[in-house]
């Protein structure tokens, strides 16, 4: 297996190329057209980066050719009918026909119900409630949902209810709930992740050192699930023609940690790499790749063979985790942003499902950052 820590339990790292500076002292974005943003979804097949703001019922749409937000405006905002939850948490979107992106989009509200899934369709007209929105989830209108992916695959959206421990798909094109769902989950279900390669959906416990792993295309098939020794916050796995990879964030532990994953055994499954911050007495180890508490993760295939996992930190700052395309290679890197505050995560993908650009947000300073996941170099900022 292998670790870093403090340099010293670790891979060998090159002195190089690791630390990438980006946009440190970045001045606050609330000036701009971003309020408050937290949660990207992107639609790549269409090239609709979707931006939700963490309150104040705004959403934004970022052209990724221009990197600016279209039409100079919000598609919602504060003075527009309330459509989106009081605060948002998630959101994810689906590609479909005829030009039509649909987003999904789950969070908190001041009063209840709470236990649903706002749709949106947005196309070259502009936007509107789906006709089933918002898909009620099964349970008590207080029950928080938490996790949402989209299988484009199977043609299902999933969801996780964390107040019940269920798992939940839908059909992306009606909303009505698939067969076989609900499923009932060990402990508190939290984010997913869909891969399209292995057809697996990974779902996160923020209270169980398990991940557990469905085959999307048969929910009839009894979930594996696979020891990670931590509690996860968030998932991300991602496959090619050497096997499986997952990347995770701890729950109530600040790590980061990497796994070689083999569905045809489950159990033979190995932790390849963790990262964790240095103990609080001993020095700040140089270079330091830690520079916050880690949030969300996202991985994807670059256009080099390799595998990408990228890690929004607290400190605005991104760490980037470049595994070999043979999975057998892993360095760590990190762009210092300095956007004081890094949440929602997404990649857009090329016509070979291969990441491109990796966009996260900042709602501290209301800026979208953007990073070359091939050099780990800053792009730009939108705000």
């Amino acid at each position: 297996m292998m670790k870093y820590f403090l340099r010293m339990l670790g891979i060998l790292l090159s002195a190089a190329g690791l630390v990438y500076s980006g946009a440190q002292g970045c001045s606050s974005g609330k000036s701009g057209i971003l309020k408050f943003p937290t949660i990207v979804a992107i639609d790549s097949p269409q090239s609709r980066v979707f931006v939700v703001d963490n309150q104040r019922n705004g959403l934004y749409l970022v052209d990724p050719i221009s990197n600016s937000v279209v039409g100079g405006q919000a598609l919602l905002e504060n003075s527009d009918p309330q459509v989106l939850p009081d605060f948002p948490n998630n959101a994810a979107v689906a590609s479909l026909g005829g030009g039509l992106s649909r987003l999904f989009v789950v969070g908190l509200n001041n009063g209840i119900p709470q236990n649903e899934i706002v749709s949106l369709d947005y196309n070259t007209t502009g936007l509107t409630l789906s006709s089933f929105s918002p898909i009620t989830v099964t349970g008590q209108p207080s029950d928080l949902i938490v996790g949402l992916a989209v299988d484009m695959d199977d043609g299902l959206l999933f969801a996780t209810n964390s107040s019940s421990g269920e798992l939940h798909a839908y059909d992306l094109n009606s909303g009505v709930e698939a067969p076989g769902s609900p499923i009932a989950l060990t402990g508190t279900p939290g984010n997913l992740s869909y891969d399209s390669a292995s057809g697996r959906l990974a779902v996160s416990s923020f209270d169980t050192n398990e991940v557990t792993f469905f085959e999307a295309s048969n929910l009839a098939t009894p979930p594996e699930t696979l020891d990670v020794g931590v509690f996860s916050r968030s998932v991300a796995l991602v496959s090619n023609s050497n096997g499986s990879v997952l990347f995770l964030s701890g729950n109530q532990v600040n790590i980061a940690k990497v796994f070689k994953v083999d569905f045809t055994n489950l159990a033979a499954s190995s932790e390849i790499f963790s990262l964790s911050p240095p103990p609080a007495s001993g020095p700040i180890p140089n270079p330091n790749f830690l520079t916050g508490n880690l949030n969300q993760v996202a991985a994807a295939n670059l256009s080099d063979g390799r595998v990408g996992g990228f890690f929004t930190q607290s400190t605005g700052d991104l760490l980037e985790l470049d595994l070999s395309s043979d999975l057998n290679t892993l360095n760590p890197a990190v762009t210092l942003i300095g956007a004081i505050s890094g949440e929602g995560i997404d990649t857009f993908l090329n016509s070979a499902d291969q990441a491109t650009e990796v966009y996260f947000a900042s709602p501290g300073v209301g800026t979208l950052t953007i990073v070359d996941p091939l050099t780990n170099q800053f792009t730009k900022q939108v705000n």
